[in-house]
């Protein structure tokens, strides 16, 4: 090969490793303030077109670099109050933040509210999107709540290829879940944000997968009654498994939630994993678990000892911004972590057969103080 081709091929590849190094990947955050305008909003209003807002927090990785500082979690805080109304300007939001970084700080035994608000994130906002599709992971926050309460998790699961739409719980007018019926509204967000995401270019619609905290898990599974685009469903301590007998005024609330159709658990066929905090014993055996029995792929952990404050991001927020806090466990949050990019990649990639499965049994075999896989019987 003569001399000036092999001196050009050495170039190239040069420039290609240089350029490899150069694509770095940040994780950002795109605001999408939608309306459904199938579903009106404020009914006591003599306007018509008051339609249901539906606010989407979209989190994906970028090459771009960032420019400005990452979002501070109480950024991510101040946007609550805009989740349905979308004109409030975030300085007026500052006092709700403030009063629930000091809920959080007193929770957590947290010397001072501000470190909450002031911990720095690593996600940035608003910089280019992918120039390629990403599967697509819609999450459904707790009651009342907002991307704030995962978001070291949505950071983890774009950083590793995925897009995170996080859907907001707002129930009916005037914006605030305190009943049954609120999770309704819920359900129909989710199924707006499927179809609203499977339009942008950067999305892979034919993977998509569902996690959800809490009471974002009754209407995650819902919502995988009325539609087949969920390909897979993650919860983290959620209401879609109920343990009867803790909470009588609860246990009337939940029937009441399950009355609402859709109720068919039982036409949830889709890989299942549910992670779940401790509860009291008495109450132990006795759950609503159809959706686990007709999953063919179903996975069940408990966590020792852990709270359902566990399957969240606050524990490892309040660890990094005052290590020397006591009785707070971030080893729980690892394996909830590393389950969820296992499991999403095992049935929304395709990658890695069977390793969800794998890991938790190590989790059980090695761990039997902390980890049972013994839950539902189904």
């Amino acid at each position: 090969m003569p001399r000036p081709i092999l001196y050009l091929l050495f170039l190239t590849l040069i420039f290609t490793a240089c350029h490899q190094r150069e694509q770095q990947t940040f994780v950002s955050l795109k605001v999408y303030k939608e309306y459904d305008s199938t579903r009106n909003f404020d009914t006591t209003s003599k306007s018509k077109n008051i339609y249901r807002p539906v606010r989407i927090d979209v989190f994906y990785p970028s090459t771009e670099k960032p420019l400005q500082a990452s979002l501070t979690y109480g950024n991510l805080v101040d946007m609550y109050e805009q989740r349905f109304n979308y004109n409030t300007p975030i300085d007026a939001c500052k006092k709700t933040s403030l009063d629930m970084a000091t809920a959080f700080a007193g929770y957590f035994h947290v010397d001072a509210a501000t470190k909450f608000l002031q911990y720095k994130t690593g996600i940035n906002e608003n910089l280019s999107f992918p120039q390629k599709q990403y599967p697509l992971v819609i999450y459904a926050a707790s009651m009342n709540g907002s991307s704030w309460e995962n978001a070291v998790l949505f950071d983890s699961l774009a950083s590793h290829g995925y897009i995170v739409a996080a859907v907001s719980s707002v129930g009916k007018f005037p914006g605030f879940m305190s009943d049954a019926v609120d999770v309704n509204e819920q359900v129909q967000d989710i199924l707006y944000t499927i179809q609203f995401m499977k339009n942008l270019p950067f999305i892979d619609g034919d993977d998509i997968g569902i996690a959800s905290w809490s009471m974002g898990g009754t209407s995650a599974a819902k919502a995988a009654m009325l539609t087949k685009e969920i390909k897979c469903m993650l919860s983290f301590d959620g209401t879609d498994i109920h343990a009867y007998g803790d909470d009588t005024a609860w246990d009337r609330e939940y029937n009441q939630i399950r009355a609402i159709p859709p109720y068919s658990p039982q036409s949830i066929d889709i890989p299942y994993m549910y992670l779940r905090s401790e509860h009291p014993k008495k109450v132990d055996s006795i759950y609503n678990t159809q959706a686990l029995a007709s999953s063919k792929d179903k996975y069940f952990l408990k966590f020792a000892n852990a709270i359902h404050e566990d399957f969240s991001s606050l524990p490892v927020v309040a660890k990094q911004v005052q290590p020397s806090i006591p009785g707070v466990r971030t080893k729980y949050y690892g394996d909830i972590s590393k389950l969820t990019l296992l499991f999403f990649d095992e049935y929304l990639k395709k990658e890695g057969d069977k390793n969800v499965g794998a890991y938790i049994d190590q989790l059980v075999t090695s761990d039997t103080a902390h980890y049972s896989s013994v839950g539902p019987k189904y």
